[in-house]
């Protein structure tokens, strides 16, 4: 019997059940489902956080922050004279809330020198306005959600307007007021949430904190420099200082994308077991109710090798209709469940990370469907359907034509 006339003779089986074939590929469909919309969906999280971060931040960045001891001259000084490092830009980081006409408005202030910051952040550039004047303490860009709000209701901040901050400081809490001389283009940085926040001049850190500061942009003269730079700057100054690159930010993100697809591999492994655990019902059903079917089969010629072949035929179809319709329904559940994330607003997908004061991540995220990957998860479907209808497929076979055609159902 030719391989098309098999599969023919297997589909018309299973068109014939429609009902129970129908229910049978339902469940087999939940597994690669589950697998591929979620794996899509985090492989592109994984996409938009890496493409923002090569793209907010040097490649040749390095983030000093304190570890065991604050971050002093001294600390610059010992890492300026390090091989290979081509500038050290220390900065403030201050917490603090903004004072408007509907409540305090939660915001950081960045202090830092303005002229080198354009050079470690070249994804962050002004939309209005100019930096304030090296020397001034009042001067301040605001970030792109304080002068573009993302809820109604609250106040913008342009280009000449006033900003009165409560800032959490050494001594306490400090009110002080701001002139805006300009407004920054959305940015969206592993550093911090530059569109919430205040960038000021350093002289403004220093005012409260002195020489000691938040933490260190360390910019390395190539990106082949910058591994043998972090490796230097511990074994110069060990653990009193947590030291972390662009490159790590990456690993990081990667490594724990990695891990939530092994318990997306764990959950997607239980769905099969289960459509395993379906196919192997049903075909057990269908090899009752066609016993007559097998015994005329039987009588006509069939060998034992042939019933066993179309019975284990219909199994691989029904993992291949499932498999497919499962990647599709997979597809179409990454694509809504991004509709979902991303309608959160422009803030929803934000998180926060240790490094130096938060992950300020916001983008539109889209799926990313790798097609190998797709074909692996079809591929394992069917396999998992071909090894649940080997046991009913050789009982099929095994039945004599004799007691086959006497067998009243």
């Amino acid at each position: 019997m030719k391989l098309s006339d098999v599969v023919n003779f297997s589909f018309k089986a299973l068109t014939s059940k429609k009902l129970r074939t129908s229910l049978t590929i339902l469940g087999i469909l939940i597994g690669p489902a589950i697998v591929v919309g979620l794996t899509g969906l985090t492989l592109g999280f994984s996409s938009v956080l890496t493409h923002q971060l090569f793209s907010s931040l040097s490649p040749t960045d390095i983030f000093v922050t304190p570890g065991t001891s604050t971050i002093t001259p001294y600390t610059i000084q010992e890492i300026s004279h390090i091989p290979g490092v081509k500038a050290v830009v220390p900065f403030y980081l201050i917490s603090g809330t903004i004072e408007t006409p509907s409540g305090p408005m939660a915001t950081e202030i960045l202090s830092i020198s303005t002229s080198q910051a354009s050079e470690v952040f070249p994804g962050l550039t002004l939309q209005q306005g100019q930096y304030p004047s090296p020397y001034s303490s009042y001067g301040a860009v605001v970030g792109y959600y304080i002068a573009h709000p993302q809820y109604p209701g609250q106040p913008t901040y342009q280009v000449g307007q006033t900003i009165t901050v409560v800032m959490n400081t050494p001594n306490g809490k400090i009110t002080k007021t701001f002139l805006v001389t300009g407004s920054f283009n959305e940015f969206s940085s592993a550093f911090a949430d530059i569109d919430k926040a205040l960038v000021v001049q350093n002289i403004v850190g220093s005012q409260y904190y002195g020489d000691q500061y938040s933490g260190l942009i360390v910019e390395a003269s190539s990106v082949s420099q910058v591994n043998n730079v972090v490796n230097s700057i511990h074994n110069e100054l060990g653990r009193s200082v947590s030291v972390t690159s662009v490159e790590q930010f990456i690993t990081l993100i990667n490594n724990s994308l990695s891990a939530v697809n092994g318990l997306l591999f764990v959950a997607g492994a239980s769905s099969f077991i289960v459509a395993f655990v379906g196919i192997l019902s049903t075909m057990f059903t269908t090899v009752v109710e066609r016993t007559r079917e097998i015994g005329v089969l039987r009588a006509i010629g069939f060998t034992r090798r042939g019933i066993m072949v179309i019975f284990v035929t219909e199994a691989i179809l029904m993992g291949l209709l499932g498999g497919t319709a499962g990647v599709g329904a997979g597809v179409g559940m990454g694509y809504l469940l991004t509709t979902l994330t991303n309608s959160g607003g422009p803030g929803a997908g934000r998180g926060s990370a240790a490094a130096s004061g938060g992950l300020g991540i916001s983008a539109h995220i889209t799926p990313v469907f790798e097609p190998t990957f797709i074909a692996e998860v079809i591929l394992i479907t069917v396999i998992f359907s071909l090894f649940a209808g080997i046991i009913p497929a050789y009982r099929a076979s095994r039945i004599e034509p004799a007691v086959a055609l006497r067998y009243e159902v």
